[in-house]
């Protein structure tokens, strides 16, 4: 499946993600949910993470993905 802002955008219609994962300093548990429209909300009333959206010059990326390339 598409992140849901490509796939959101591909169907024309509203989706949105839910993300589970921890603090990487003190490792409490968070769920983040993104939508296609890039709005995120965090579940924990207490957390407060720093989100970012990469940047990339998609003409001179040659990595497979994002994920190790980035």
């Amino acid at each position: 499946m598409a992140t849901p802002f490509v796939e959101g955008r591909l169907r024309n219609e509203r989706l949105e993600v839910e993300i589970s994962t921890s603090c990487a300093h003190c490792a409490q548990p968070m769920h983040i949910t993104v939508d296609e429209r890039f709005q995120w909300r965090v579940k924990e009333r207490d957390a407060d993470p720093h989100l970012f959206l990469p940047h990339l010059d998609w003409h001179s990326f040659r990595g497979r993905n994002i994920i190790h390339d980035y």
